[in-house]
């Protein structure tokens, strides 16, 4: 009854036709796939469900899509849309956020995983980062781009600097990351110092913009500006990073 409860604010708030915080078939199907990447596009879903019999009215999928993910996920999602409709339903928003959290503002949660990082798992978190921002759900891509650097330099830690690998915060390993490449390079002889100090910098940048994003409360143009340029820091450094890695 909790979850049923939850959806009917959600939706309230989701099918207000002529707000910003109205969401499509399809651009409801975009915010969950941040959450599950096996649920299909919003046409071959629409087109499976049609072949089942099964209702194709929007409450209806939206709500067996919430239905059918784990409780964790589901709470992962909830969050996200909170985070998207705040901005216009402040007070609905707020409502339902302590319905199922009483009444805490968590930034939602965004894992990446550390371990065998490569191009391929760049590319992944890349990609959900645009589908964040194409959600228009910037918090969440921020949060995914910290993240993201995170696991990466955890990782190059571990197997290159296994004395720090105690370092959980992201600018001490970003540091720990910068030194180990400049002492490789310096034994190769001259090399491009900026190329390497940027990994601090834009690091920082991240760091410092993610730390206060969740009680930010820019424009739109804003926070997806914010959001792209630290989607595009995350490929660069972490192309660096995995050239070393």
């Amino acid at each position: 009854m909790q979850w049923i409860s939850a959806f009917t604010r959600l939706f309230h708030i989701l099918d207000q036709g002529q707000s910003p915080a109205y969401h499509s078939g399809s651009q409801f199907i975009k915010v969950v796939q941040q959450f599950d990447p096996g649920l299909p596009d919003y046409p071959l879903y629409m087109e499976e469900r049609r072949k089942a019999n099964k209702s194709t009215t929007r409450r209806d999928f939206y709500w067996d899509i919430l239905n059918g993910l784990d409780e964790a996920t589901r709470y992962e999602v909830f969050r996200a849309f909170i985070d998207i409709v705040s901005p216009h339903f402040p007070n609905e928003a707020q409502d339902l956020r302590s319905y199922l959290f009483g009444g805490g503002n968590p930034v939602p949660k965004a894992q990446v995983p550390t371990d065998s990082w490569n191009s391929e798992k760049l590319n992944t978190s890349i990609s959900r980062i645009d589908n964040a921002i194409d959600s228009n759900n910037f918090n969440n891509a921020m949060t995914l781009a910290y993240s993201c650097l995170e696991g990466l330099y955890k990782a190059y830690v571990r197997k290159h600097v296994p004395n720090q690998a105690s370092l959980s915060d992201l600018i001490p390993l970003s540091k720990a990351v910068r030194t180990d490449i400049e002492q490789k390079l310096s034994q190769k002889g001259p090399f491009p110092a900026q190329m390497v100090t940027s990994i601090s910098t834009l690091t920082g940048a991240i760091a410092n913009s993610r730390n206060g994003f969740s009680d930010s409360h820019f424009d739109e143009d804003a926070n997806k500006w914010l959001a792209t340029y630290s989607r595009d820091l995350v490929n660069s450094i972490g192309r660096l990073v995995l050239h070393f890695l």
